[in-house]
């Protein structure tokens, strides 16, 4: 288990009447030093394999800033280079004021992710969050860094979460050598594995429906 404690809360699955395309999320919460959690990217693309996770370790922790230890290891492979540019935090709370990182890696806050949304964190090796340049993850590699944040609120009190979808985005992919972006999902939680593929909004729209229905069904033959 990648969780020391109480460091991951898999959000319900809600189909209402509105969102129910973008209805699915889930968080990570890093509250105590030595918390951990990790995201898994798996799908194919143009004949390729691609597959990477991203471990963080919670180093330090005060009010105001937050260090993570950061390891990605890129585990694609087939036709095409498939290297891992950059990743992506949709939501983190509190609200940060800075992001950095180290070991020739760089963070940016609140921008545009590529062919995707824009996200309050994007860690990335390469020009930019965009990718490009000679850098990234190479496929079978593995590289850490540190990934300090800064904030305004406190992290102590309220610990800090990292709310999907979690973005990353490969470049020279497949047969086309085209660039890629999709989201992942927590280690750890149901359909997150080895070998699964992230389901599209819809699926899991699909799939929460079935779960609602299945309990209303149990609820009504107990009554």
């Amino acid at each position: 288990m990648l969780f020391k404690k109480s460091t991951l809360r898999a959000l319900a699955l809600c189909c209402g009447l509105t969102g129910i395309g973008s209805a699915h999320s889930a968080t990570m919460l890093f509250d105590s030093v030595g918390d951990m959690g990790s995201i898994l990217y798996a799908t194919t693309r143009d004949g390729a394999t691609l597959s990477a996770t991203v471990q963080f370790t919670l180093n330090t922790l005060s009010a105001s800033q937050a260090v993570f230890a950061v390891q990605v290891s890129n585990n694609s492979f087939g036709p095409g280079a498939n290297d891992l540019k950059s990743f992506g935090i949709d939501i983190v709370s509190p609200t940060l004021n800075s992001a950095s990182a180290n070991n020739g890696w760089d963070a940016s806050r609140n921008v545009t992710f590529p062919a995707f949304q824009q996200v309050d964190l994007c860690v990335w090796d390469g020009s930019n969050c965009s990718g490009g340049g000679n850098q990234g993850v190479a496929e079978g590699a593995v590289e850490s860094f540190l990934l300090t944040l800064g904030t305004a609120g406190n992290f102590v009190t309220s610990g800090i979460e990292f709310t999907s979808p979690y973005s990353v985005r490969f470049q020279s992919v497949g047969n086309s050598g085209n660039s890629f972006t999709f989201p992942g999902c927590i280690v750890g939680t149901p359909n997150c594995g080895p070998g699964q593929q992230v389901p599209e909004p819809a699926s899991l729209a699909l799939v929460g429906l079935g779960l609602l229905g299945a309990a209303l069904a149990r609820r009504r033959k107990v009554a």
